[in-house]
Protein backbone atom coordinates (compact mmCIF):
# COMPACT_ATOMS: atom_id res chain seq x y z
CA UNK A 1 0.00 0.00 0.00
CA UNK A 2 1.14 3.49 -0.80
CA UNK A 3 -0.19 6.65 0.90
CA UNK A 4 -1.05 9.14 -1.83
CA UNK A 5 -2.34 12.03 0.27
CA UNK A 6 -3.51 12.94 3.77
CA UNK A 7 -6.68 14.84 2.88
CA UNK A 8 -7.82 18.05 4.61
CA UNK A 9 -10.51 17.53 7.21
CA UNK A 10 -14.09 18.72 6.76
CA UNK A 11 -15.31 19.92 10.15
CA UNK A 12 -19.02 19.71 9.34
CA UNK A 13 -18.52 16.03 8.43
CA UNK A 14 -16.98 15.41 11.89
CA UNK A 15 -13.81 14.01 10.29
CA UNK A 16 -10.81 13.14 12.44
CA UNK A 17 -8.52 11.70 9.76
CA UNK A 18 -8.90 11.11 6.00
CA UNK A 19 -6.23 9.30 3.98
CA UNK A 20 -6.12 8.55 0.22
CA UNK A 21 -4.13 5.39 -0.60
CA UNK A 22 -3.31 2.95 -3.38
CA UNK A 23 -3.56 -0.70 -2.42
CA UNK A 24 -1.30 -3.55 -3.49
CA UNK A 25 -4.03 -4.49 -5.99
CA UNK A 26 -3.50 -1.17 -7.84
CA UNK A 27 -6.92 0.20 -6.80
CA UNK A 28 -7.45 3.49 -4.96
CA UNK A 29 -9.09 3.76 -1.54
CA UNK A 30 -9.99 6.37 1.05
CA UNK A 31 -9.64 5.58 4.75
CA UNK A 32 -11.88 7.85 6.82
CA UNK A 33 -12.19 8.10 10.60
CA UNK A 34 -14.92 10.34 11.99
CA UNK A 35 -17.24 11.07 14.90
CA UNK A 36 -20.72 9.66 14.31
CA UNK A 37 -22.74 12.29 16.20
CA UNK A 38 -22.69 16.02 16.97
CA UNK A 39 -24.04 15.23 20.44
CA UNK A 40 -23.19 12.80 23.25
CA UNK A 41 -25.24 9.64 22.60
CA UNK A 42 -26.22 7.10 25.28
CA UNK A 43 -23.34 4.85 26.41
CA UNK A 44 -24.58 1.82 24.45
CA UNK A 45 -24.00 3.59 21.10
CA UNK A 46 -20.68 3.56 19.28
CA UNK A 47 -19.40 7.10 18.81
CA UNK A 48 -16.70 6.79 16.10
CA UNK A 49 -16.24 4.95 12.82
CA UNK A 50 -13.35 4.07 10.55
CA UNK A 51 -14.22 2.93 7.05
CA UNK A 52 -12.54 2.19 3.76
CA UNK A 53 -14.15 2.93 0.42
CA UNK A 54 -12.91 2.10 -3.05
CA UNK A 55 -12.46 5.15 -5.28
CA UNK A 56 -11.19 6.01 -8.74
CA UNK A 57 -7.73 7.54 -9.19
CA UNK A 58 -9.20 11.01 -8.52
CA UNK A 59 -10.86 9.98 -5.24
CA UNK A 60 -14.41 9.73 -6.64
CA UNK A 61 -16.65 6.92 -5.40
CA UNK A 62 -16.49 3.79 -7.52
CA UNK A 63 -18.75 1.33 -5.71
CA UNK A 64 -21.42 1.42 -3.01
CA UNK A 65 -19.99 -1.51 -1.05
CA UNK A 66 -17.29 -0.63 1.47
CA UNK A 67 -14.68 -3.35 2.05
CA UNK A 68 -14.30 -2.36 5.73
CA UNK A 69 -16.39 -0.56 8.34
CA UNK A 70 -15.53 -0.65 12.03
CA UNK A 71 -17.17 1.30 14.87
CA UNK A 72 -15.68 2.32 18.20
CA UNK A 73 -16.81 3.63 21.57
CA UNK A 74 -13.69 5.78 22.05
CA UNK A 75 -11.92 8.27 19.78
CA UNK A 76 -8.43 7.08 20.72
CA UNK A 77 -9.30 3.52 19.66
CA UNK A 78 -10.65 4.74 16.31
CA UNK A 79 -7.54 6.85 15.64
CA UNK A 80 -5.27 3.98 16.67
CA UNK A 81 -7.10 1.63 14.28
CA UNK A 82 -6.74 4.18 11.44
CA UNK A 83 -2.96 4.21 11.98
CA UNK A 84 -2.81 0.40 12.25
CA UNK A 85 -4.76 0.18 8.99
CA UNK A 86 -2.18 2.40 7.28
CA UNK A 87 0.57 0.07 8.48
CA UNK A 88 -1.18 -3.19 7.54
CA UNK A 89 -3.66 -2.12 4.83
CA UNK A 90 -2.98 -4.82 2.24
CA UNK A 91 -2.91 -7.61 4.84
CA UNK A 92 -6.09 -6.42 6.57
CA UNK A 93 -8.05 -6.18 3.32
CA UNK A 94 -6.30 -9.30 1.91
CA UNK A 95 -5.23 -7.44 -1.23
CA UNK A 96 -2.98 -9.13 -3.74
CA UNK A 97 -0.92 -7.63 -6.54
CA UNK A 98 -2.49 -8.12 -10.00
CA UNK A 99 -1.13 -11.15 -11.81
CA UNK A 100 1.17 -10.32 -14.68
CA UNK A 101 0.32 -12.17 -17.87
CA UNK A 102 3.38 -13.25 -19.76
CA UNK A 103 3.33 -13.19 -23.55
CA UNK A 104 3.89 -16.63 -25.00
CA UNK A 105 6.91 -16.84 -27.26
CA UNK A 106 6.39 -17.98 -30.85
CA UNK A 107 2.71 -17.02 -31.18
Amino acid sequence: MKILQELPLVERARQLRHTFVEGLDGKHYKILTFTLYDFKPPAEFATHETNVEETNEHGGRQVLVQPLIKRFFREDEAMSFHQELLEKFDETLRLKAPEKKEAKAGH
